[in-house]
């Protein structure tokens, strides 16, 4: 989602390559894939996967090495491959762009992936997973993407991308809520471990108004294209969560479908950003003066 909303930025201002695109979503998507690999590993390797006892469908891990479907040796390498496959990647495009700006961008990003988990950072055990995850997949990738294309920084792909950073954030936060016991017992110390129930349904209330603020002050003030308004429409998704959360907070299967919304309200939202500014290119390149509400 950051890509392609970094991507749609840059074409709204003249600066497309596809091919490009498809290189940086390919990289991201390794770098991704290593850090979801990374995590089972490095979760294995603390307890804190084995000291939950109640996994679903999105939470728990995927807990393929309790059930030997695979080595620790296994994971550890196919995580080191993604990696591998990113960075090569991620240095092309460095070196055929612009290589300091993309090279650092791309090593915060890596920071921030390998340190969410491996020691001695273990961002997510001091509480800091979900501001790095809401910096790495928000700010960090649609920036990286945006300078793909454009060889420069944009303001415009910045802010776009923070509401796309805060939900991914939440969706880590809401699935961090059925792994308390598992993650306190493990030393494990996310915000849903040190938060009470009633201060974790009030940050998520707050950072989804947050979000849906963003994208409505940038449409309205012109920071973002005005159609973007429309990515709004998915914002009652938050409200099943929220009542869920409100409901069955200790209840980690019934929280299931809560946790499906959660993730369906980030990728509305991030659609809808970017089908916004699909509209604005169309608009643009259709009409000389295109009215003041499709750009």
């Amino acid at each position: 989602m950051p890509v392609a909303l970094g991507t749609a930025v840059a074409a709204l201002h003249g600066r497309w390559h596809w091919w490009l695109a498809l290189l940086t979503l390919v990289a991201a998507s390794c770098v991704h894939l290593g850090l979801n690999v990374a995590n089972d590993v490095f979760d294995t390797m603390s307890g804190a996967d084995q000291a939950n006892v109640t996994p679903t469908q999105f939470s728990g891990g995927s807990r393929v090495i309790l059930y030997r479907l695979l080595s620790m040796r296994q994971m550890a390498l196919m995580s080191a491959a993604f990696y591998a496959v990113g960075a090569g990647i991620g240095l092309y495009l460095a070196v055929t762009r612009a290589f300091w700006p993309l090279l650092i961008l791309g090593l915060i990003g890596l920071f921030i992936s390998v340190a969410y988990t491996a020691p001695p950072l273990r961002l997510v055990h001091r509480g800091l997973g979900e501001i790095g995850v809401g910096i790495g997949f928000g700010p960090v990738m649609a920036l990286g993407a945006y300078y793909v294309q454009a060889k420069a920084y944009s303001w415009e792909a910045f802010y776009a991308s923070l509401p796309v950073g805060i939900l991914i954030a939440l969706v880590l936060y809401v699935n961090e809520v059925p792994d308390r016991p598992g993650d306190a017992k493990a030393g494990k110390r996310t915000l849903p471990v040190r938060f009470s129930k009633e201060t974790v349904i009030g940050l998520y209330v707050g950072a989804v108004g947050v979000a849906a603020g963003l994208i409505l002050g940038g449409a309205i003030s012109g920071l973002l294209p005005r159609p973007t308004v429309v990515a709004l429409a998915a914002f009652p998704l938050a409200v099943p969560v929220y009542r869920a959360l409100r409901d069955s907070y200790e209840s980690p299967y019934v929280l299931m479908p809560a946790m499906a919304k959660n993730i369906q309200l980030h990728v509305a939202a991030g659609l809808g950003l970017v089908v916004g500014y699909v509209m604005a290119i169309v608009a643009t390149h259709l009409m000389n003066a295109p009215p003041f509400f499709l750009r």
